[in-house]
């Protein structure tokens, strides 16, 4: 293919919007280590590939796709088109970009209740209301890397099929369950599943003054017993989490300051966390 100004190149470049990915109900992956994981991790989500062959090959992504093209009456279609072709379709394509159904992505998301069932003691990263992409997909690749078994998106959080989080994942996307649920359904979750919910939250509440992580790994207590789930709660980037829901939940940690910065994003602050339970409980 090369007409950058074709019809179907138009309709891929609308898939970098809300409303066209809403109404084709398809996904844009941008860039190798993306498509690579998807086409590795979750091939039955992807439909077709467009790859410059003038640029890098990446035979090792075609190569994936060709071997997951006819499992299970699926195939992945790949197209040949020239580096304008792509430019248009995405200015972040690096090459390569793959298309994505969108029904069969939150299908495999999977749902908290399922995944309870599914893992005996999840470790669970959640984030209320969180609007900034980049963070978003940070999360869930720290999520990822820590080894978390889900992130749950709570409340009007940015959609995790935008094309800057799945970006800002590195492809983590396409590992763990990225859940979105409503707040009342995650506290009725945390109180039937007997999870614990720790609030990152650097002020507390009247009748919640948060721990400081830093006494509370040194606690002879400090982790949840191996048998208890936890999720990690994180807070809207500009408000944090507000004060009824700081007090639903089993406590609020703050990350101590040492210098003089008046707090840390969101983030680094999410990272931190994760690996401090990560750790933790991988020392125990």
């Amino acid at each position: 293919m090369d007409n950058p100004h074709a019809d179907r190149v138009k309709r891929i470049a609308t898939l970098r919007t809300a409303s066209g990915r809403k109404r084709q109900g398809r996904f844009l992956i941008e860039g190798p280590q993306a498509v690579r994981e998807a086409v590795t991790c979750m091939p039955s989500v992807v439909t077709d590939i467009y790859v410059d062959t003038q640029a890098d090959p990446n035979a090792d992504i075609i190569d994936a796709a060709l071997e997951a093209d006819g499992r299970d009456h699926h195939s992945i279609y790949i197209h040949k088109v020239t580096g304008r072709v792509l430019d248009h379709m995405s200015p972040d394509a690096q090459s390569i970009v793959a298309l994505g159904v969108s029904s069969a992505m939150e299908k495999a998301a999977t749902d908290l209740s399922t995944l309870t069932h599914a893992t005996d003691h999840p470790l669970i990263a959640a984030c209320w209301q969180v609007r900034d992409p980049g963070n978003e997909g940070t999360l869930i690749r720290t999520a990822d890397a820590a080894g978390f078994d889900a992130l749950v998106l709570v409340d009007r959080c940015v959609h995790p099929l935008n094309t800057k989080v799945i970006r800002s994942t590195a492809g983590s996307l396409f590992h763990i369950p990225v859940i979105s649920v409503g707040t009342d359904e995650f506290f009725e979750w945390a109180s039937s599943a007997d999870a614990r919910v720790w609030a990152a939250d650097i002020h507390g509440t009247r009748d919640q003054a948060p721990y400081d992580l830093a006494t509370l790994v040194q606690s002879s207590e400090s982790m949840v017993p191996a048998h208890q789930p936890l999720a990690l709660l994180f807070g809207n980037e500009a408000r944090g989490l507000p004060a009824d829901i700081v007090e639903k939940a089993d406590a609020s940690v703050k990350i101590p300051i040492y210098g003089k910065a008046e707090s840390l994003n969101l983030a680094m602050s999410g990272a931190v966390l994760m690996y401090t339970v990560a750790m933790a409980q991988h020392q125990e």
